[in-house]
């Protein structure tokens, strides 16, 4: 079904996924308010034709690929050039066409509302390039004498710990504690280098050297135990940065 879109809106959001994938980023859209649900479906060949009545394609399409491999369609490639394209699906080996359709983002379902949200900002960002810069590169925290805070910038933190109810701020010679959770961390980090990889770590994406099974390995040679929960999350973010053959026969590494 097609809703009426407002004038006061800037972006126009068609979501083709299950019902209650649809109800969920519906439920979570009013957060943002320059976005608009334009229209939903559980069909892609019902909601190309919703699409394509329309006088213009809607700014952004939330895609789910194992819904269109179901009804033998191909309509990422229909709309990979005309909108910004959100690919979604349960297996974080779909990553491999999210980049071959030259999609916005990859999203692992079910939907995590703080990635959606990363998302969000990077379809604003590229119909505004210049408004949308990235956010500032540093942060203050509070150190243990009282009244004083200490600048960190992002460049030189490797990884952050959580420590029962503190976290310890890692760089390469130095470390600091501050009263923070890891959930409070999770938001001030969204849309940055951080990454979570496990209940209790962030790693800084430019710090890390390799990934290696279940580990992350960091330039200062430390290695840190990656979450299942976390996983395949962590692979979808990394993945637009991932160069990899075209050639067929070539599946994304778990």
């Amino acid at each position: 079904m097609i809703h009426q879109l407002s004038k006061k809106e800037t972006f126009s959001l068609y979501v083709i996924e299950e019902s209650a994938t649809v109800k969920s980023i519906a439920n979570h859209l009013p957060q943002h308010a320059d976005f608009i649900l334009a229209g939903s479906q559980n069909n892609p060949n019902i909601a190309l034709e919703e699409i394509l009545r329309k006088n213009r394609f809607p700014d952004a399409v939330i895609l789910n690929v194992e819904m269109c491999a179901g009804h033998q369609t191909n309509l990422p490639e229909l709309l990979t050039n005309h909108t910004s394209l959100i690919i979604t699906s349960r297996s974080a080996e779909d990553a491999v066409q999210a980049f071959n359709y030259k999609a916005v983002d990859f999203l692992i379902n079910p939907t995590d509302l703080t990635h959606l949200d990363r998302t969000l900002d990077k379809v604003r960002c590229c119909k505004y390039p210049v408004a949308f810069k990235d956010p500032a590169r540093h942060f203050y925290i509070q150190s243990e004498a009282k009244g004083k805070m200490i600048r960190l910038h992002h460049d030189d933190i490797f990884h952050v710990e959580a420590c029962q109810n503190y976290v310890t701020i890692h760089l390469e010679k130095s470390k600091y504690m501050t009263y923070l959770t890891m959930k409070e961390l999770e938001e001030k980090f969204s849309n940055t280098s951080f990454l979570r990889i496990h209940k209790s770590y962030f790693v800084n994406e430019s710090k890390i050297h390799s990934v290696d099974g279940d580990y992350v390995i960091l330039e200062n040679n430390l290695f840190l135990k990656i979450g299942a929960n976390y996983k395949d999350s962590m692979l979808a973010t990394l993945h637009p940065n991932f160069f990899i053959s075209k050639r067929g026969g070539l599946r994304m590494a778990k």
